[in-house]
């Protein structure tokens, strides 16, 4: 996924300033004078004639119960990776803490089963050791072996000294043995060396004879055996768990800095977008975790997400795709600092009005999707055939190593159809996977089948267990752009257990296919994604949407809350927006200088999008002066502090759990509960409730013994 620029300079600019006169005979009206980034000083700007200083508009509630994660691990701060005595989260540590259940080289785990290395944040990389049942008639080292679910799953046919290793495109590999001893002094036969890495999740027994003169570095080889291999030419690349949070470097008004005005007067534009087609799994995947009784992996709070998932939406003002909004309140007089909530509203749609739909059902049905993860499938596929008409057309594919077309161009007589809920209700799981050729058997259907001025759309149901390689992205990416406007797009469903389930494979597929990505952990959830939200997560409101926020010269985003944001609107990637559906981004603004702000000062929120039906293009625009704006009622900007203060608190915990400070941990959940539950109380919102609940029970989980 291409994320935005790594920092935003508070300063940018590209248009004149209007709203203040240009006297330069006013100069110094607002007090004092700031200075530029050369260090020359710097007279502010004039007052409007009839302005004055901007006063009050302070937000009304407290500000969460800990210090924010600083830069959320992009770098500065503490060498040592941790938390300074306020609490700030400066970079990322290293060490597995939680995510490591057993020992590779005790092979502690029970009786049957053999500890593994694994990716628990669905990645391509091993980042965690866990227990798994050994084969029932397991290979041995050096014979062929299959992985199930992909290379880094951890689930093979080994036996239980070996791990399947190099695996193809196939899933299949060669057992190699996993070393002994102790990290300190591993063992293997004399003829291999024992590759410890990933931060000590793998140690397997290697062959000496890679690390000869023939050309290839082997980074596997021990440090400067490999001839081959050139100076830090096998230097691990840095950390990346860091949530989408950006910072502005340089900053506008930095803790400990003083504060640098730009040379410039003219007003700072920013352009911004989620880039994923409403994505909401992370916070589902974090509530089933904790759940679970266990610590959430700071690897999987993708904010944005968490601003997807939670209603954060407002009364629709008119008809437009595309509707702006924006709420904006105080939050820090002295340092000129404001907290702001922009959002792109899609257009309200009952059911009575929408199109006919051909939907297609990529279902895996391999033998991880045994037990759990299929009768959430069901549970998903069930809800979503309550949502039919008659005139909906339905089909049906089924892979594990082979695909089986269940259902073709099957207009469905209406809701709860008895053929689909009949093959609904047939379904079981066994055999390996084979998701390309799922992929492909369901996007020749859509086409097959495609409706005219119709909603066509591939939904992908899995426990996360298949991989897919770029030929697969290419065909979801070609197919989502097909017909050069409303193409085949996909929406990717995640089942199951967080503990086993990886969501690298539904976080690919859903940004190459423009659509959305949810998690299904409970029957309830399934309801309400594909009852509730049936038309949120199936259907397009606005396509190419993509936000412009215009603030005074002294302005700048000192923390933003979104995937991506640019003075540059190349570099931002427009997504689609669904109907009764908000794209939200949360940002703090600081001013240089305090004593700047003034009531002739105004906010422009801008919103560019393509009608789905029409093909033209569209924009809604809204102008506010920052003294009316600050005043105007902010309920969604109170909830989305509490939804963005919750995912970062998940961040905190984490880290402060990998640290070994599970005291500390504890305390910012019981804090978090005790803030959350006031914000609860006082919106009376219930998915602030639930926020309130799951941090009071997570501080349960993580003060057990």
């Amino acid at each position: 996924m291409r994320r935005g620029q790594q920092w935003i300079h508070g300063c940018l600019v590209l248009a004149m300033v209007s709203a203040c006169g240009d006297d330069t005979s006013t100069l110094g009206a607002s007090g004092g004078s700031t200075s530029t980034g050369t260090g020359e000083p710097q007279t502010p700007a004039p007052l409007c004639l009839d302005g004055g200083p901007l006063m009050g508009g302070m937000a009304q509630w407290l500000a969460p119960p800990f210090a924010p994660p600083g830069d959320m691990g992009q770098g500065g701060g503490d060498d040592d990776g941790g938390l300074d005595d306020g609490g700030i989260f400066l970079s990322t540590p290293d060490g597995g803490g939680v995510s490591f259940e057993c020992d590779i080289f005790a092979q502690d785990c029970p009786s049957g089963e053999k500890c593994v290395p694994w990716a628990n944040d669905g990645g391509t990389q091993w980042n965690a050791n866990r227990c798994v049942p050994v084969d029932g008639n397991p290979a041995g080292v050096g014979q062929p072996c299959t992985v199930e679910g992909g290379p880094t799953s951890g689930i093979d046919d080994c036996s239980a000294a070996s791990i399947c290793w190099d695996v193809d495109r196939a899933n299949e590999g060669t057992c190699i043995a996993q070393c002994m001893g102790d990290p300190s002094n591993p063992q293997c036969h004399d003829d291999q060396f024992c590759f410890q890495g990933y931060d000590g999740a793998v140690a397997v027994c290697m062959p000496w004879r890679l690390c000869i003169d023939d050309g290839v570095c082997q980074c596997l080889c021990p440090e400067e055996s490999d001839p081959d291999c050139q100076p830090e030419q096998c230097a691990p690349l840095e950390d990346d768990r860091a949530p989408d949070e950006l910072t502005s470097k340089p900053p506008v008004h930095a803790d400990g800095d003083e504060p640098v005005c730009p040379d410039s007067y003219d007003p700072v534009v920013l352009y911004m977008s989620n880039d994923d087609s409403n994505s909401q799994a992370s916070p589902i995947l974090a509530r089933r975790t904790i759940l679970e009784g266990r610590v959430v992996d700071r690897s999987r709070i993708r904010i944005h997400e968490f601003l997807n998932y939670f209603d954060l939406s407002g009364p629709s003002q008119s008809e437009a795709a595309a509707e702006v909004g924006i709420e904006m309140r105080r939050t820090d007089a002295e340092d000129g600092e404001f907290t702001l909530v922009l959002r792109a509203q899609g257009r309200r749609l009952e059911a009575a009005e929408r199109p006919p739909m051909n939907l297609v059902f990529s279902l895996d049905t391999s033998g991880s999707m045994g037990g759990e993860p299929m009768e959430l499938l069901k549970d998903s596929m069930v809800a979503v055939a309550g949502e039919l008409r008659a005139g909906d057309v339905v089909s049906v594919v089924t892979w594990n190593s082979l695909q089986t077309i269940e259902l073709s161009g099957y207009p469905v007589t209406g809701p709860d159809d008895p053929e689909l809920l009949g093959i609904i209700e047939g379904l079981q799981a066994g055999g390996s996977t084979d998701l390309h050729g799922g992929l492909l058997s369901a996007y020749t259907l859509a086409f097959q089948h495609h409706i005219d001025d119709g909603v066509n759309r591939v939904i992908l149901v899995s426990d996360g267990g298949a991989n897919t390689g770029i030929t697969d992205i290419d065909l979801i990416a070609s197919q989502a752009k097909d017909w050069d406007g409303e193409g085949t797009y996909l929406v990717g469903v995640g089942v199951g257990s967080s503990s086993y389930y990886s969501d690298q494979l539904m976080d690919d597929v859903t940004d190459a296919g423009k659509g959305a990505y949810v998690f299904i952990d409970d029957s309830q959830e399934a309801h309400k994604q594909f009852g509730e939200r049936f038309l949120s997560n199936v259907m397009v409101s606005a396509r190419n949407v993509r936000m412009q926020l215009t603030l005074p010269w002294y302005f700048g985003v000192k923390r933003f809350h979104g995937e991506e944001i640019s003075g540059n609107p190349a570099e931002v990637e427009p997504q689609h927006l669904a109907p009764n559906d908000a794209m939200v981004f949360h940002q703090i603004v600081s001013a240089c200088s305090p004593n700047l702000i003034t009531t002739c000062d105004s906010i422009t929120a801008r919103v560019e999008y393509v009608d789905p039906i029409t093909g033209t293009a569209g924009v809604d625009e809204l102008t506010v002066p920052m003294e009316t704006l600050v005043e105007q009622d902010a309920p969604r900007l109170y909830k989305a502090d509490v939804v963005v203060g919750y995912a970062k608190a998940l961040v905190v915990i984490d880290v402060l759990v990998d640290m070994g400070d599970q005291a500390q941990a504890v305390l910012v959940a019981q804090n978090m509960h005790a803030w959350a539950q006031t914000a609860a109380d006082h919106t009376g919102d219930a998915e602030v409730q639930e926020i309130a609940t799951l941090m009071g029970q997570y501080a349960q989980v993580l003060a057990a013994p």
